[in-house]
């Protein structure tokens, strides 16, 4: 999550950030999860709020992405390209994100699930949508470049500071 500080800072070494954050969770771990988790429900809110609203705000950009949806594109691309294969292993990655939730939910009950897993599913499309759109509708330089970051450039540059706090943040919870 600190690594969008190198937007900012390209030279930035996030190790000792990391480091600090580690050490800080390490010291107030002994208070109990009682702090962390009064800041849980809040956190999600804002966190999912925020990848959800930038990435439908990316969207409305290049709102052709949404093609993707169809399953005939991805068995077009295993058959014409078959290194596409490859490919898969970034959708996997993907869902990580959903399993860290899943790993979570087990401080909610049933009801508390039903009516946030829909909010946090849609969330999470629109993050992803909205990043895929960005990179269709960016110069194919760009997306060589490795050093750029899709989920920090669809965040506008006057909210890039609170979305890495934001985002480290989550990642703490």
């Amino acid at each position: 999550a600190v690594e969008g500080l190198r937007i900012i800072h390209p030279d930035i070494n996030t190790l000792p950030i990391v480091i600090a954050i580690l050490f800080i969770l390490f010291a107030i771990q002994r208070l109990g999860t009682n702090i962390v988790g009064g800041f849980f429900g809040v956190l999600v809110l804002i966190w999912f709020s925020m990848i959800g609203g930038f990435g439908f705000y990316s969207i409305l950009s290049d709102p052709t992405i949404l093609k993707a949806i169809n399953p005939i594109y991805a068995y077009q691309l295993l058959a014409h390209y078959p290194q596409g294969f490859w490919l898969l292993g970034a959708v996997f990655l993907c869902t990580t994100g959903a399993e860290a939730l899943y790993s979570d939910l087990g401080h909610c009950d049933r009801k508390s699930i039903r009516l946030g897993w829909s909010f946090v599913k849609t969330a999470l499309l629109l993050n992803y949508f909205g990043q895929g759109a960005w990179l269709l509708s960016s110069s194919s330089g760009l997306i060589l470049d490795r050093e750029i970051n899709p989920f920090y450039s669809i965040v506008p540059d006057w909210f890039l500071l609170p979305s890495i706090a934001i985002a480290t943040a989550a990642t703490v919870i």
